[in-house]
């Protein structure tokens, strides 16, 4: 019998309405005699109401392991809310902790990662009958520590379940599924059926919030088939997006995505003395700090000397410029700055690596409506740039008018331009 991991965010799960309508995906898939997992979120603005809850403790109320204790209440509240909706559905089911689902993590609190998944108890239940709701975001480590994966955890969780019962995992949340930009920046904006696991692990790690990267990467890493569904949509004829491997597919498009990531922080560190290992002496505090970081530049500065310039998220600066403050006379940077106030923009699409001119093409858009460009940064399916957040929005729906994304008609033309079908780019 085929198994599906069904997740749920936290507007779907946001009220007893909304609870009502998801629960119902899960009733349609047994009916159709699929064994269901859920996986839920925290109701609504529950993490933020806890987070907001800590902060007025101050300082004291920001420690790891006890943050996390309490940000993993949130989804046993929806677990054991969406247990009870099943139920009085007439479908038996039995709320889980991370911890009794057989979630096991790493020791890193409030960004752990999942090492395995036991699933014993998970299923003993699907064998006789019952649906397991499995809280999102959360696991224990081998001590038996609660721990919490990020934000996002919840795709996470749900990944590591189809993975782990070799399964297909639906995500259901308030959009139809993935776009070619985010329609409420970009109107026209079109769906699309299908989606490598290679794009939308560029698109997701680069601010689009569909999927979380980690989850992506889990379901590349296992080749589970990942389908995005609107939660309140009744019945099971709607398309969605289905993301999968790129093998056997017919030839990539050009550009699948443009990609809007506010909350940009960049730092730059000049002068720094150009001597073997200095990038480590740099970087390795902020990975021991468990801060990611972005897209990394390094140029020369004159004689034996480089800059070091990279972006990350504007709400780990602070952190990260109080680590460089004791790195930088380490390594004899001249200056050391740290600046918010951007936003990157990029080009997603498979098809790239095959393509010219598509970086010709997105400069020549952002050149027209006059946006300053900060940074560009390339990988083999993206360009990504960095501009002044108040130009984000503008620069994205410029950059998906050039490649005709409004359009399918428009998708062709642009990409016939780049393979000089119509002229030079």
């Amino acid at each position: 019998m085929q198994t599906v991991v069904q997740k749920f965010g936290g507007t779907s799960v946001g009220d007893a309405e909304k609870l009502r309508q998801s629960a119902g995906h899960a009733v349609r898939a047994r009916g159709a005699g699929r064994r269901v997992i859920l996986v839920v979120s925290a109701m609504g603005d529950s993490t933020d109401d806890l987070l907001g809850l800590a902060d007025t403790l101050g300082d004291i109320g920001h420690d790891k392991r006890e943050m996390d204790q309490l940000l993993a209440t949130g989804e046993q509240v929806s677990c054991a809310m969406m247990a009870m909706t099943l139920r009085g559905l007439g479908v038996p089911a039995v709320s889980l902790t991370g911890l009794q689902a057989g979630i096991k993590t790493d020791h890193v609190h409030g960004r752990a990662s999942i090492r395995e998944v036991g699933g014993d108890r998970v299923e003993q239940l699907l064998g006789q009958g019952v649906v397991p709701v499995v809280c999102g975001f959360q696991g224990v480590t081998e001590e038996g520590d609660v721990t919490t994966l990020g934000r996002g955890g919840s795709d996470t969780t749900a990944v590591a379940l189809a993975a782990r019962f070799k399964g297909e995992c639906e995500i259901y949340k308030d959009v139809d599924g993935v776009f070619t930009a985010d329609p409420r920046l970009v109107p026209e904006a079109r769906l699309r059926p299908v989606v490598f696991y290679e794009e939308m692990l560029e698109a997701a790690s680069l601010g689009s919030q569909v999927i979380h990267p980690r989850a992506v990467e889990l379901a590349r890493k296992f080749d589970v088939p990942v389908r995005v569904l609107h939660s309140q949509r009744a019945g099971d004829g709607q398309r969605g997006t289905v993301v999968l491997s790129e093998e056997g597919s017919m030839e990539a498009r050009v550009v699948s995505s443009v990609v809007l990531k506010g909350g940009v922080g960049r730092i730059s560190l000049r002068g720094v003395q150009n001597a073997a290992g200095v990038q480590a002496k740099v970087f390795s505090p902020i990975a021991a700090a468990h801060i990611p970081v972005d897209d990394i530049i390094q140029e020369d500065d004159g004689p034996g000397t480089i800059n070091l310039t990279f972006t990350l998220d504007k709400k780990d600066l602070p952190e990260v410029n109080a680590i460089l403050q004791g790195v930088a006379p380490l390594v004899g940077a001249q200056s050391l700055r740290a600046d918010g106030g951007f936003s990157t923009v990029s080009a997603v699409g498979a098809g790239m690596r095959s393509s010219s001119g598509v970086a010709a093409m997105m400069f020549a858009a952002l050149a027209q409506e006059k946006i300053l460009v900060e940074n560009i940064t390339t990988s083999e399916i993206r360009i990504s740039v960095v501009v002044r957040e108040g130009d984000g929005q503008r620069a994205v729906r410029c950059v998906h008018r050039a490649f005709g994304l409004h359009s399918s008609e428009g998708e062709a033309q642009a990409a016939a331009l780049l393979r000089g079908e119509l002229g030079e780019v």
